[in-house]
């Protein structure tokens, strides 16, 4: 094994765990509110780790901020993550494959979890999950345009490389089994 494939498949590695906190800063899910008479109303904006209490407009939706200790648990979850991320490298043997390849299922299954629990709530609400709705609220109408975000979509793609990295771990390294 040449230590130039070595620090080839460690880099990769690194990149993989520095886009699964990339995806995770950013909102997953927006939704812009405008009222049909007095306009712009708010932006709701869903992270991954869910609705902070500074968001702006969270009165519309104060059943759905997320707590506290829920926030924290998702960084927490973020942290532990990335870190086996890098630790895999560290790992002999087809150990580090499977815990690879294992965290980027995860993270899939984070993000579609994520989008289901996004859809089931914006449908209580009557607004789609992508494009264009329109709803009435106590003080009129309102049009809502929501869309998923980049973050959201880089979460399955780091899955994804994380689970072909696993794959082609012995090959890029140049092990032989």
């Amino acid at each position: 094994m040449s230590s130039f494939r070595l620090c080839l498949f460690c880099g990769l590695v690194a990149v993989a765990a520095g886009l699964m906190v990339t995806s995770f800063i950013g909102p997953w899910w927006t939704a812009d509110i405008t009222h049909k008479i007095i306009g712009f109303v708010a932006a709701i904006k869903i992270y991954p780790y869910g609705i902070p209490l500074t968001e702006a407009g969270s009165q519309y939706w104060a059943a759905d901020i997320t707590p506290f200790y829920q926030t924290v648990l998702s960084w927490i979850y973020l942290g532990v993550s990335a870190g086996l991320i890098l630790y895999s490298t560290w790992l002999k043997g087809r150990k580090g494959s499977w815990l690879l390849g294992g965290i980027g299922l995860i993270y899939i299954a984070y993000a579609t979890i994520a989008v289901i629990w996004v859809a089931t709530r914006t449908g209580d609400f009557g607004i789609s999950l992508q494009g264009y709705s329109s709803i009435v609220q106590a003080e009129g109408e309102a049009d809502v345009y929501a869309s998923l975000q980049f973050g959201y979509y880089l979460a399955y793609a780091v899955g994804v490389i994380c689970v072909g990295l696993a794959i082609a771990r012995d090959r890029i390294t140049g092990v032989k089994r």
